[in-house]
């Protein structure tokens, strides 16, 4: 599984895809964050049950929760009300982040059967896993509470952890110098020229 540094990393690239020039918007990157990350919330009944990964990459992990979540947020949206809001624009948008989530999933190494994910599920049972695997994985033990929690801060998951940290903050540090090129004065009216 890829680890929540991954899925924060598409979140914040997703967030400032979407953020004007200037302040930043802590409500919107929260936003972002929590959507790229929500599908894994489908741990939290298995731990709750002494069986960490008993639901994982079940239904939460599927084109079925991503459409959720698009119908959910639009409806949220509409019943808001506000005149300036894009509800169908906001709805795609958070549909769009929590997908990124499957794709970081099937781009990530997966060293127990069944490999993958049922992503286009209703559509189809098949398990779907990338032939080129970009992201470690760190293996988690379902056994129990214990032995999950222990298995995510094992000596051997040091390097997946710095790998995952050191590209969350390559895409911050990315994203921060171009918008600080393009706010450079050379750079002002190059977009608006033909």
């Amino acid at each position: 599984m890829a680890l929540c540094c991954s899925h924060t990393a598409a979140g914040y690239l997703a967030y400032e895809a979407v953020r004007p020039a200037g302040a930043h918007r802590p409500l919107w990157l929260a936003a972002a964050v929590g959507l790229a990350n929500a599908a894994d919330l489908d741990f939290v009944p298995g731990i709750l049950l002494g069986r960490p990964g008993m639901f994982h990459r079940g239904v939460t992990h599927t084109v079925a929760a991503v459409a959720v979540v698009g119908v959910v947020v639009a409806l949220g949206a509409w019943l808001a009300r506000r005149p300036t809001a894009r509800w169908d624009r906001v709805a795609l948008w958070a549909s769009a982040v929590y997908a990124s989530h499957l794709l970081l999933d099937y781009f990530t190494i997966d060293a127990r059967p069944p490999y993958g994910g049922r992503f286009l599920w209703p559509f189809s049972e098949a398990y779907y896993l990338s032939p080129v695997t970009l992201l470690p994985e760190i293996v988690v033990d379902p056994r129990g509470r214990g032995a999950f929690f222990a298995s995510l801060v094992a000596p051997h998951t040091l390097p997946v952890w710095v790998e995952e940290i050191g590209l969350l903050l390559l895409v911050v540090v990315a994203v921060h110098a171009l918008r600080a090129v393009l706010a450079w004065p050379a750079w002002q009216g190059v977009a608006e020229e033909p």
